[in-house]
């Protein structure tokens, strides 16, 4: 056996105890209750403000666009996505103003995130002798 096919056994091997170590290592007492609520959804109140819900509706829509492109962004350690839950949750306790502030980030995050797509699609190396 030639040292090329004994370092790609041995890599193989690895990789696989390591994945099978990382499917053992689960959470199997996670409780339901938890779970779902994780993934329960905010939504905003009915008689919410109209700009609010304009401002929400615009961030979302920028923000499914870029998500659906693979650049969502985050900050703060949120994604802009948990960002949007914040501003309705502002919107849901009657503030205005810092609803609107978030959701014109998150939107604004979503419209870069799109372009940021946009470009990555000619992204590359640099020609030789190109100047940046």
């Amino acid at each position: 056996m030639n040292l090329k096919a004994l370092f790609a056994a041995v890599a193989l091997s690895v990789m696989a105890s390591t994945a099978w170590a990382a499917d053992d290592k689960k959470p199997a007492d996670a409780k339901p209750a938890e779970a779902a609520k994780a993934e329960e959804k905010v939504t905003l109140k009915a008689d919410a403000d109209a700009d609010v819900k304009a401002a929400i509706d615009a961030a979302q829509a920028a923000n499914d666009a870029a998500k659906k492109a693979g650049f969502e962004w985050n900050w703060g350690g949120k994604s802009a996505s948990k960002q949007l839950e914040d501003a309705i949750k502002a919107a849901n306790d009657g503030k205005k103003e810092d609803a609107l502030k978030i959701a014109k980030a998150v939107e604004t995050a979503g419209k870069q995130g799109q372009e940021q797509a946009e470009k990555a699609k000619t992204a590359g190396p640099a020609a030789a002798g190109a100047k940046s």
